[in-house]
């Protein structure tokens, strides 16, 4: 798949990127995924979202799309006012991770657990 001028615009930041480039671009749009079924709804939200801006479709039989479940994202908000922030947060650490291993540029990671948004107890 060649890119045409229309998604040379579109994608022109990715294009730039040397982790991504042409040949990279070109991978994402042909790559589906699919939403994991144990993600937390928000956070599976955002980085679908983030998946299909790279270019990349929803597919049944794409690779899946692991997103943290709604007790990790709680772990990380550290309180209930910023489960939100967390969770687009979490969904978009997802998103990268994803476009990483597609791309093959490293191995996908998790979120450290260490991590969270509120030191409140």
């Amino acid at each position: 798949m060649s890119l045409d001028a229309a998604a040379r615009r579109r994608y022109a930041r990715q294009l730039l990127l040397g982790e991504i480039g042409e040949a990279g671009q070109e991978r994402l749009l042909e790559v589906g995924f699919r939403r994991g079924a144990e993600g937390d709804a928000d956070a599976t939200a955002v980085a679908a979202e983030y998946l299909e801006r790279a270019g990349c479709f929803v597919d049944d039989a794409g690779a899946e799309l692991r997103a943290p479940d709604a007790s990790d994202v709680m772990r990380f908000a550290g309180s209930p006012a910023l489960r939100e922030p967390a969770a687009a947060i979490m969904g978009a650490f997802s998103a990268v991770e994803h476009l990483k291993a597609v791309l093959g540029i490293a191995d996908a990671r998790e979120l450290s657990p260490e991590l969270t948004l509120s030191t409140e107890v």
